[in-house]
């Protein structure tokens, strides 16, 4: 909002100050407080007086105004003397209403210095961070403190005139107001130490010119597209064997957290659960959606919406169909029809969203394919009730066997057809009379925005009010709470359930072993991939039951990366395995050879993080680069990593506890000054699942309030953000803040790539090597730097780049050995034999 149109809002209170400071200043120190200021701190900057304390006895003085946060912190002492009192500000420009002066340079004014030691000392006392002195017309606004220099060497802001309120009315809200002040720490920046330079970034991939190069899938890719595609993706509806062979059931796991080896727990979140949400316990038979179903068509409960909970990729549409279309409880397959509405493939439009829920719901209903039948037989069954009504009205006194007769009544079939409402409950009571009840699902809404979300649940309501059923819609958590906040689903908040998603280790066993027992029989061979010839096929099987055995294994580093990676997102697990299975950087040959294969970690990470190009980029890969400069002016290099420490310290017993992102930002401001740093940091993690809003929401917004680690997000912060291919991928798509070290990256990269080409891999790792440990060499200045500048006060071993030093010591010569290890295994397969 521009200074013209706040201005308009507030023109009384403005008109007042005005009238107020144009006025004689011979006031009283009381009548200043109350005529001038309160105006200023409570109408103008709107500070709520419970928010401020007045005349607190401070020994050995009074401190006139306290401001304080919500937990009741002190954040501001205003001290206020006479209007009659002038402080003899240093001149500038006379339009300058309001700028930066010197403390030095204030306190060379004998009254100056006496209010604002006076203030200060009442700050010290009781544990504020800022001051003020204010005569009502000039306002002198300081830090007590900052860490490693002397107070009176820091910079006030001082407010030369009132008309600083009116004329720069959004600079001083947006500086001094209540909000910005508790909420967004302003003053911090209003008040920082050394205005913030911009220091030039540099991006090693743009003296790369090969950057973009993708790479050649394995040998095997070819053949095994088409069973990576059909039995890790979405089971389909046409595929009975393989959803009763392949679905898993077990959904509660606990987090077990030992390095590599991460289970992720999926569960309740407490604001779910402060709605009335349940968790669902996964029978086989539905749980409590199950058994909530059969009592509704047992004892004809009407017009029931049950919403089924679950995070992104977390199993809801196969749960459902499963229980519905697959394997239906005995009961409900006798006594129900099922109309299964996916919106999946429907584009975001509410008129389009509206025809495909009705047309579904009456092509669900119509099994007996009466809309498609004879006229006669329509009329008699399905339109009995219209038809009656046209033979008295339109079709009266028309000849049965006239033209018009017949034009008319194929007119009014065809309005009755198109009509889906009354088709739909003209279908349903033919069910009834079959004794069959109706339940909807509305399923895949969650890929709309919020309006057409909150659509789709008004729409699943007025199919339960309107038909007296059970309609059941599936929802991520996020999506509830943006609908919550508006009123949509207040009335049903304790219909409500959540699914969490199952094992990641049992849903690939599972896959893989139907894939092999169909590759197994030559009967079947066609449906894993037309064409391959029988040695193919074979490889084919013995590389996934190499994987089978992997996923068997507790501490596979595949299994455990992919399960971390995915934070419970089944989908995208299965999505990141296709991309390994199929990757030209996964030793196909070699596990081949060997018949059996024990991954090591950079065997999983490099295939996952980047399976189709030879360099990193982070907007075309499902990890995140924890190291990237985020924020041009105020960023670092170290704010995820700062970010998940904070939080992996927060734990109640052995499971991780939300914390306050007002905490979280009071932190990084105070000490960092890196406001935007922070959230555009949250953010990343927030999307990535790192970390976890209370809420759900999984990107950063003003509605996320509280945050917690997941346990991917521990698994970065202990593990992965230290691992020599994690730190050799990220370093040459990371900015940097010297030329040279951007340059030699550069250069590195170029030269390692030339060695690629050649299919020189000895050298190509040694060159790695190097390059991540100038890298690392590089993050320990930079660190070094800020612990420096913002006296951070932490021992050397707690820092981050001495836990990637450690960790690359202890690493290089195994990747090294490793290399040359394989170069043999390689040239002595090659070598001619004599």
């Amino acid at each position: 909002m521009g200074d013209g149109v706040q201005q308009v809002l507030l023109a009384d209170e403005i008109e007042e100050l005005k009238g107020l400071t144009a006025t004689n200043r011979d006031r009283n120190e009381a009548e200043t407080r109350h005529k001038i200021i309160n105006v200023v701190l409570h109408q103008l900057l709107a500070w709520p007086k419970n928010r401020v304390s007045v005349e607190e006895n401070i020994s050995p003085g009074y401190a006139d105004y306290i401001l304080k946060r919500l937990s009741g912190d002190p954040i501001l002492v205003v001290e206020a003397k006479r209007e009659g009192v002038y402080f003899t500000l240093p001149i500038e420009k006379v339009e300058k209403t309001s700028g930066y002066v010197s403390l030095a340079k204030l306190l060379s004014d004998a009254p100056i210095k006496a209010a604002v030691t006076q203030v200060r000392q009442y700050c010290i006392d009781i544990g504020a961070e800022f001051g003020a002195v204010t005569n009502g017309h000039e306002w002198i606004i300081f830090k007590v403190f900052d860490k490693g220099r002397r107070w009176d060497a820091l910079q006030a802001f001082v407010v030369r005139s009132p008309a600083y309120f009116w004329d720069d009315y959004t600079e001083a809200y947006n500086s001094l107001s209540f909000t910005a002040v508790s909420d967004k720490f302003s003053l911090v920046q209003l008040l920082q130490s050394a205005t913030p330079k911009d220091r030039s970034i540099f991006y090693p991939k743009d003296g790369i010119a090969a950057y973009s190069h993708q790479i050649t899938a394995n040998r095997l890719a070819g053949a095994l597209r088409p069973v990576v595609n059909r039995f890790f993706g979405v089971i389909g509806d046409d595929d009975p064997d393989f959803m009763n062979r392949c679905y898993v059931g077990e959904r509660e796991y606990r987090p077990a957290i030992v390095g590599m080896r991460t289970h992720l727990q999926d569960s309740l979140s407490p604001y779910f659960r402060s709605f009335g949400v349940s968790q669902l316990e996964d029978t086989g038979k539905g749980g409590q959606i199950g058994g909530r179903l059969t009592k509704n068509i047992k004892h004809g409960r009407r017009g029931e919406v049950l919403v089924l909970f679950g995070g992104k990729g977390a199993g809801k549409s196969t749960f459902l169909k499963r229980l519905l279309h697959h394997q239906p409880p005995k009961w409900l397959k006798d006594h129900s029809v099922v109309a299964l509405i996916d919106l999946l493939k429907v584009p975001e439009s509410t008129s389009v969203i509206r025809d495909a829920i009705w047309d579904g719901l009456v092509e669900s209903l119509d099994i007996e394919n009466f809309l498609e039948g004879e006229r006669q037989h329509l009329l008699r069954d399905l339109f009995a009730d219209r038809f009656s009504v046209a033979t008295k009205q339109e079709l009266s006194g028309l000849s049965k066997t006239s033209e018009t007769y017949n034009v008319k009544l194929n007119e009014l079939v065809a309005a009755w057809k198109a009509d889906k409402k009354y088709c739909a409950k003209r279908l349903l009571e033919y069910w009834r009379q079959q004794g069959r009840g109706l339940i909807v699902v509305i399923d895949n809404t969650d890929q709309y925005s919020g309006a057409n979300q909150d659509f789709c649940f008004t729409s699943a309501q007025e199919i339960a009010n309107e038909f007296e059923c059970v309609t059941v819609i599936t929802m991520r958590e996020e999506r509830f709470y943006n609908s919550k906040i508006h009123g949509v689903l207040d009335a049903f908040q304790n219909a409500g359930f959540h699914i969490s998603s199952p094992r990641p280790a049992t849903v690939f066993r599972r896959r893989l072993e139907y894939a092999i027992g169909i590759a197994q029989d030559p009967a079947r061979w066609g449906e894993l991939s037309a064409g391959s010839d029988r040695n193919i096929t074979a490889d084919c099987a013995k590389y996934m039951r190499i994987l089978s055995a992997e996923f068997a294994g507790e501490k596979s580093p595949l299994s455990h990366f992919l399960t971390a990676c995915a934070q419970g997102d089944i989908r995208l697990s299965l999505d990141l395995f296709r991309d390994f299975v199929l990757s030209g950087y996964t030793n196909v040959e070699e596990m081949l050879a060997e018949g059996a294969w024990k991954f090591q970690t950079h065997q999983v990470v490099k295939p996952v993080m980047t399976p189709t190009r030879y360099f990193y980029d982070e907007l075309q890969s499902s990890i995140p680069n924890v190291y990237q400069i985020r924020h041009n002016r105020n960023g670092s290099h170290f704010t995820a990593l700062r970010i998940l420490r904070k939080l992996a310290k927060n734990f109640e017993g052995s499971s991780p506890s939300y914390a306050s992102v007002a905490a979280l930002k009071a932190y990084f401001v105070e000490t960092f000054n890196m406001a935007e740093d922070l959230t555009k940091n949250l953010d990343m993690l927030l999307k990535h699942g790192f970390i976890e809003a209370n809420n759900r929401i999984d990107y950063y917004d003003e509605n996320v309030d509280s945050v917690k680690i997941t346990n991917y997000g521990l698994y970065m912060f202990n593990e992965l953000a230290y691992n020599f291919t994690y730190l050799d991928l990220v370093c040459t798509e990371c900015g940097i803040f010297s030329e040279e070290v951007s340059n030699y990256l550069s250069e590195a990269a170029k030269e390692e790539y030339s060695l690629f080409i050649r299919n020189e891999r000895t050298e190509r790792v040694k060159i790695r090597v190097d390059r991540v440990g100038r890298f690392l060499d590089y993050l320990r200045t930079e660190e070094a730097r800020e612990r420096e500048l913002f006296s951070l006060g932490m021992p050397e071993q707690e820092m981050f780049s001495s836990k990637s030093q450690e960790t690359f010591s202890a690493e290089r010569q195994k990747v090294v050995g490793s290399a040359k290890r394989q170069a043999k295994r390689r040239a002595k397969k090659t070598r001619p034999s004599h």
